[in-house]
């Protein structure tokens, strides 16, 4: 692979602790002392990964929401065959960057296509497939004053920050991304340790996952996955939670787990009592959502993805995962929508054998 293919690659799968050149075969050095112990399968997490409409657009949102300074520059479009292959593009382009997220391992990592149809999406949180990208900040309403100046969405129904008994007894408020993806931000009453600088409003990150079926998606990321999931056993129907989201009239049933070997925290979200429609999402439509996932096989982990309902959307890998610059890697859009890429190091000849 020519160089510039391969920091490319680089950049679109961003586990340095992986593809630095002689750290191939040890762990992951950045994750958090939280973190939840690796399972079976499952060993950490990577990044939250937007599909957008338009990169500059988006990396200067994100800058500003994360207070990093804008990049200088945008990354060109590549070409690389075995990037695109393994982003169901081989007859297109991408172009991505990334914005870090002060206080977590995760950071947001942006794609756009181009030279293959795309279609924006429009959801509702209530919808399976819906993401929300979950922020604490230190600062509550003077981040939500800026970005009202800005004329970012509020969501959240009178379009003030409310009291959420989910979040530590804090206040959260929920805003749209200028392609509709969906930011919650919360102030907890008490702010949590961080590794965050003093000077960052944004202190932490998870991630929220509206799904069609608790039972259905807790059998894959819990029984199959090794997720220690905290599921509630009921639906409730509570008009804060319903405001913060826009979803008046709607239940809701919580789970939260921590990802094995990763202090990144994801909410399930199922709702009744209000009308859904799965997100038919394609990997290049912006809208859609990809979300990284460090496993210790990667043909084994598309398997079970397959066989409870997942399909694989990378192509020349003959349904399976591809080997690219130390990896055997895949895209798979699990039952709930989400773009699950599934990534293994593979480990490298000794010098002089073939």
């Amino acid at each position: 692979m020519r160089r510039s293919s391969f920091c490319a690659t680089l950049g679109v799968l961003v586990l340095t602790s992986l593809l630095i050149p002689g750290k191939a075969q040890q762990p992951a050095t950045n994750v958090a002392p939280n973190a939840a112990p690796a399972s079976d399968v499952v060993i950490g997490s990577g990044n939250f990964s937007p599909i957008v409409w338009d990169l500059e657009r988006s990396l200067r949102f994100y800058s500003d929401l994360m207070g990093s300074p804008v990049p200088a520059t945008i990354p060109a479009w590549t070409t690389d065959p075995a990037l695109l292959n393994f982003l169901a593009a081989p007859t297109g382009q991408v172009r991505f960057g990334s914005v870090r997220i002060p206080g977590s391992t995760m950071s947001v990592e942006i794609v756009e296509y181009k030279d293959v149809p795309r279609t924006p999406l429009r959801y509702r949180l209530q919808d399976p497939g819906a993401v929300r990208l979950i922020l604490t900040v230190r600062s509550l309403d003077s981040l939500l004053d800026r970005l009202r100046r800005q004329g970012v969405p509020v969501v959240t129904i009178g379009g003030v920050p409310l009291t959420v008994r989910n979040h530590n007894a804090g206040r959260s408020v929920m805003i749209q991304d200028p392609d509709g993806f969906y930011i919650q931000l919360i102030q907890p009453n008490v702010l949590p340790e961080t590794t965050a600088p003093a000077t960052s409003n944004v202190i932490g990150a998870s991630f929220g996952l509206t799904i069609n079926d608790t039972d259905q998606t807790m059998k894959i990321y819990r029984d199959l996955f090794g997720f220690k999931a905290e599921i509630e056993s009921i639906f409730t129907a509570d008009k804060t939670v319903a405001d913060l989201m826009n979803t008046p009239g709607a239940q809701v049933r919580r789970s939260v787990a921590k990802i094995p070997g990763s202090a990144v925290e994801v909410e399930f979200l199922e709702f009744k009592g209000v009308d859904r429609k799965p997100i038919g999402a394609r990997i290049q439509d912006p809208g859609a959502t990809r979300f990284q996932l460090r496993v210790r096989d990667a043909d084994m982990a598309v398997k079970t993805l397959v066989a409870n309902g997942g399909t694989v959307v990378t192509t020349g890998g003959d349904g399976g995962p591809i080997l690219m610059s130390g990896l055997r890697v895949a895209i798979v859009r699990e039952p709930n929508n989400l773009f699950l890429v599934v990534m293994t190091s593979v480990p490298r000849p000794a010098r002089g054998t073939q």
